[in-house]
C-alpha cells in the first residue's frame, strides 16, 4: 500500500507540473460502463510537447443506485505517433465520490484513438482501477 500510495503522489506530481507547459487539443464525449454501471463522460487531452505522450483529464458520472462522480488524469503514451490510429498503454489516478464515501484509485490499461475526419476522431479505451472504486472500465466516444 505504501508503494501504491508513492506511485499515486509521484503521478499527481507530475501531472501538475507538465500540465502548464502542455499543448491542449480538442475535447471529447463518451459513454461508459464501470462494472456495470453506465456513464458519461467528458474528456480533454493536453500534449507533452509532443506527439508521443499526453495526459488525458476525464470528468465522469456513473448512474445507478448511488450516482458516482469521478475525475480522472491518466498518462498515455502513444506507441504509433505517425498513424491515424494511434494504440496507448496508460497510467493514472482517479477520484471518486458519492453520498458515501470519497476514495482514490490507480488507473492501469490502454486504449486507442481512430481519425474520422480532419478534425474528429473515435476513442475506445479500457482500465482496471485498483483500490478507490476498483473494478474494470470500459469506454468509447467521440474527440472533436
Amino acid at each position: 500500500m505504501k508503494i501504491a500510495r508513492t506511485i499515486l503522489l509521484a503521478l499527481v506530481t507530475l501531472s501538475i507540473a507538465t500540465t502548464a507547459s502542455a499543448q491542449g487539443s480538442g475535447f471529447g464525449l463518451g459513454v461508459g460502463a464501470h462494472d456495470g454501471d453506465i456513464g458519461f463522460q467528458l474528456r480533454k487531452d493536453f500534449w507533452l510537447g509532443g506527439d508521443i505522450s499526453a495526459i488525458t483529464g476525464q470528468a465522469s458520472v456513473y448512474l445507478h443506485n448511488k450516482t458516482t462522480f469521478k475525475a480522472d488524469a491518466d498518462y498515455h503514451f502513444i506507441i504509433n505517433p505517425e498513424d491515424p490510429s494511434r494504440f496507448y498503454p496508460l497510467v493514472g489516478v482517479q477520484f471518486g465520490f458519492n453520498s458515501d464515501k470519497a476514495k482514490l484509485g490507480l488507473n492501469i490499461g490502454g486504449g486507442a484513438t481512430f481519425m474520422l475526419t480532419q478534425k474528429t476522431a473515435a476513442f475506445f479505451e479500457a482500465k482496471f482501477v485498483i483500490a478507490g472504486f476498483d473494478g474494470f472500465t470500459f469506454g468509447g466516444g467521440v474527440y472533436f
